[in-house]
């Protein structure tokens, strides 16, 4: 009800229980939501102003920090993303070339485990399956089910439908590798693209945040701290909204 489709697959990714996570959403909109609405009856009722204003910037708020706190997960979820695909060719192409010289698949595994690569803890977390006596084909599946990258999941499923198949797997996964290369070029021509009118957007905003509030609130603003407090805050939610806004769009460094 409360969450897409989409984002329930992406949040079972994290590995965290939803259910649980959305009651937590829920106490954190109400905390936030009762401390502005509070502040903002206290100045109402200094200025004389009706207090049930309070109630209607309650309800917004309390919509607006739940929106905002349910991507804090995706935030997370795209951060380890990242980190996975900013070598994930690097490890790749040692896995490709440990088969080459005719390692066998878990060896060649292992050994990529065991590279200083942020990537390469996904592989140890592999290997680790494989340890516990779990099937090689399962342990790929499992990684791919939680799996935060595409270019990863890719990579194992092609490993995977060699196994089954019998396909050559240094073909394929060659071939793969030079697939994530080119998505990568795609990625950063659309990051590009992306972050030009995000920027300008950007430097507007708080501009305008500015403008509105001094008219409505005109000859308050520069003699009431709480109200300048209180806009400060509101800036600063919009700042680190479109820091993590950044930061989501922005390609991971494959070498």
């Amino acid at each position: 009800m409360f969450f897409s489709k989409k984002y329930q697959e992406d949040f079972k990714k994290t590995q965290n229980d939803l259910e649980r996570f959305t009651r937590t959403c829920f106490l954190f909109s109400a905390i936030i939501s009762l401390l502005i609405s509070g502040l903002i009856a206290a100045i109402l009722i200094v200025n004389n102003k009706p207090v049930f204003y309070a109630v209607f910037v309650f309800f917004v708020f309390f919509v607006l920090s739940f929106n905002l706190i349910k991507l804090i997960p995706i935030f997370s979820l795209r951060s380890k993303k990242a980190m996975l695909e900013s070598d994930l060719l690097y490890s790749a192409r040692h896995l490709l070339l440990k088969i080459e010289s005719g390692s066998s698949l878990i060896n060649s595994i292992e050994s990529v485990s065991n590279l200083r690569t942020k990537s390469s803890v996904y592989f140890k977390e592999l290997m680790f399956d494989i340890s516990l006596g779990m099937t090689v084909e399962d342990a790929l599946k499992k990684s791919v089910e939680y799996s935060p990258s595409k270019a990863y999941s890719k990579i194992l499923e092609e490993i995977r439908t060699s196994l089954k198949t019998g396909a050559d797997l240094q073909k394929t996964l060659k071939s793969t590798i030079e697939d994530i290369s080119r998505m990568h070029l795609i990625h950063i021509k659309e990051y590009g693209k992306k972050l030009n009118p995000m920027s300008m957007f950007y430097m507007i905003l708080g501009t305008a945040i500015l403008i509105v509030s001094s008219s409505l609130l005109p000859g308050v603003l520069v003699i009431d701290l709480r109200i300048l407090l209180f806009i400060t805050f509101l800036l600063l939610v919009v700042q680190v909204f479109f820091v993590l806004s950044f930061r989501s769009l922005k390609p991971g460094v494959m070498e």
